[in-house]
């Protein structure tokens, strides 16, 4: 219960914040992000399908679909989808603390998650993990990202209002996966050490 209720103070936070969050992102993908993005990609086949996780403003997936994929955009926050829906991508309001839809099944290429279970508890990621593991077609990848350092903590850092952050060691994420119906096809960290960012294949 008591995770629940950090996450269900991020996703308000995210609401009454959503423009400022808006603000201060980045809006087009670049650098070390972006190098990650066109690892992840170019281990799809051409003009596959991806399935997202926290759209938010739509900058990675108007990326992807730039190369010629097809986006599912999901997020928690109807007012993040609205602008993707009218531009055409396929939209859905989504919780990743419920269990995946079932038109969903083994429907996706790639899955592609920038900075989302950062929010999650450590019980949510692994269910997440299996998850997607359900959702990806085999041969398939998953991209996600996650913080880099030891524990938790709620931070107004951001966007002046709470929100839910959990850190992983390296070894400490290396054991999750393996745990999972994942491996590790590629590991990297931003240059400043704060996050890492895993492709992640289904096991043979």
């Amino acid at each position: 219960m008591e995770d629940n209720n950090k996450f269900d103070k991020t996703i308000q936070t995210y609401k009454d914040k959503f423009d400022t969050y808006t603000e201060r992102t980045p809006s087009e993908m670049n650098g070390e992000s972006k190098e990650w993005a066109d690892s992840f990609l170019m281990r799809l086949p051409e003009n596959s399908k991806i399935l997202e996780f926290g759209s938010a403003t739509g900058r990675d997936a108007r990326y992807f679909k730039s190369k010629g994929f097809e986006v599912t955009c999901t997020d928690i926050i109807p007012e993040a989808l609205k602008n993707l829906e009218e531009e055409g991508f396929k939209t859905e309001v989504y919780d990743f603390r419920d269990n995946p839809k079932e038109e969903w099944r083994h429907s996706f290429d790639g899955f592609f998650a920038n900075g989302v279970f950062v929010h999650a508890s450590q019980e949510v990621l692994e269910k997440n993990l299996k998850n997607i593991s359900e959702i990806i077609k085999p041969n398939g990848y998953a991209a996600i990202s996650l913080k880099n350092g030891v524990g938790d903590e709620i931070s107004e850092r951001k966007l002046e209002a709470p929100v839910y952050y959990k850190y992983y060691t390296e070894p400490e994420l290396r054991e999750i996966i393996l745990k999972s119906n994942f491996e590790i096809s590629e590991l990297t960290y931003s240059h400043e050490g704060l996050w890492m960012r895993l492709i992640l294949e289904l096991k043979k």
